[in-house]
């Protein structure tokens, strides 16, 4: 037997046209972080050109990250605090939990992997 189910996570969508340059704002990256789940951040849009350095951060185009949403609560924070309305919360469709015991000394061994995907093998006897 062998199943598979995909762990539910929220997500963040994030809208860079109306963000427009995070850095300026960060104010959805600031409250993850002080609410404690860290899932936000941000990165350069391009790279700046070696010609025409940036002398200040503000200056270099900025966009926002969405980064270990396994750390996310869905706690809408980042939502509320958005002034330009860039930042949606993405909400999992509900999933029904799936267990499977064996009795009569068989073993059934499962692993998670790094995406969510949880392999269960078929069962063993001892």
């Amino acid at each position: 037997m062998s199943e598979e189910y995909i762990t539910p996570r929220y997500r963040i969508s994030i809208d860079d046209e109306a963000c427009g340059n995070a850095v300026l704002c960060n104010k959805c990256v600031q409250t993850c972080l002080e609410h404690g789940a860290n899932c936000l951040g941000f990165v350069n849009k391009d790279s700046p050109s070696l010609d025409n350095l940036p002398k200040r951060l503000e200056d270099i185009d900025h966009k926002i990250i969405a980064t270990f949403m396994f750390n996310c609560d869905g706690c809408n924070k980042c939502v509320e605090v958005c002034p330009k309305n860039a930042v949606t919360l993405v909400i999992p469709e509900p999933q029904i939990p799936r267990a499977v015991i064996r009795q009569d000394g068989a073993v059934v061994l499962c692993s998670t992997q790094a995406d969510g995907t949880v392999n269960i093998p078929p069962e063993r006897d001892l």
